[in-house]
């Protein structure tokens, strides 16, 4: 039986998102079939790929917007969550590969 990963990073319906958050989201939300696909075809280098591509996108993010001086609350929080995910996803991904990840940097 094939299982089914699902979750809702936010629930804010009139939030207007940017192509880079967007784009962002939408790699995020390739992560269970990334997982899927790497245990199928017995691959790391999936997971390895997957967490290359997810820093990448997320630095060029963190580097076009504002988290801490965007003056709309929604938006502010709404990032800060996004933050928080991706460092979760990030953190979980480097465990699935056996490699430590410092807490702080």
């Amino acid at each position: 039986k094939e299982a089914k990963v699902e979750y809702v990073l936010f629930d804010e319906t009139n939030l207007e998102l940017s192509k880079k958050e967007i784009q962002l989201l939408k790699l995020i939300y390739t992560f269970p079939q990334t997982l899927a696909d790497a245990g199928e075809n017995q691959s790391p280098a999936l997971i390895a790929n997957f967490t290359y591509d997810l820093v990448k996108e997320y630095n060029q993010f963190y580097h076009d917007y504002p988290i801490w001086k965007e003056e709309q609350k929604d938006k502010r929080n709404f990032r800060l969550g996004l933050s928080d995910f991706v460092a979760k996803l990030i953190s979980s991904s480097m465990d699935l590969l056996g490699i430590a990840v410092p807490e702080r940097m």
